[in-house]
């Protein structure tokens, strides 16, 4: 093989595995159980009653279905839709909720913009930790918001919802 044909077969090569890279990881089924390292990749879970631990640094994560179960270390941006899911988070930087019933614990670490966090639907309970500038817009029916840390700016609409510092 010639000079040209190896470094050719190298760059196709490094081509896929950054296409195989820039796929996200599509989680989806009922009652599964995974351990995933996530490796900066975007994840999507989907289905009903899974159990998902997300390890490192992950990219956007969204978790849609019902009563899933996850965990994870890190993620650029977070959401959650669907309806009685409960989620654990070390940090995000974004996090949007939405739909029924949705259980939320993280930290939302701020970058160099105000940080938006989305809370939409109804009966959703939040306990956040905030780090830098960020952006609270709570509607819908009977959201329960509490905060720690930096003092968000705070758009409030809706009937019964309440947003409170720990």
């Amino acid at each position: 093989m010639n000079r040209m044909q190896k470094l050719g077969g190298l760059l196709a090569g490094m081509a896929l595995t950054a296409l195989a890279q820039a796929e996200p990881l599509n989680i989806e089924g009922i009652g599964l159980s995974r351990d995933v390292s996530c490796k900066g990749q975007d994840v999507n879970i989907s289905g009903n009653a899974n159990v998902i631990h997300l390890k490192g640094d992950c990219g956007a994560v969204e978790v849609s279905g019902s009563e899933h179960k996850v965990t994870l270390d890190t993620a650029k941006s977070l959401s959650v839709s669907g309806a009685e899911h409960e989620v654990v988070a070390e940090r995000v930087n974004a996090l949007s909720v939405d739909t029924l019933n949705n259980q939320v614990r993280t930290a939302v670490v701020a970058g160099e913009q105000s940080t938006p966090i989305t809370v939409a639907g109804t009966g959703h309970k939040l306990d956040l930790r905030l780090e830098g500038e960020t952006r609270l817009d709570v509607s819908g029916i009977e959201q329960q918001v509490r905060w720690s840390g930096d003092e968000p700016q705070v758009q409030l609409s809706g009937a019964d919802n309440r947003v409170e510092r720990q």
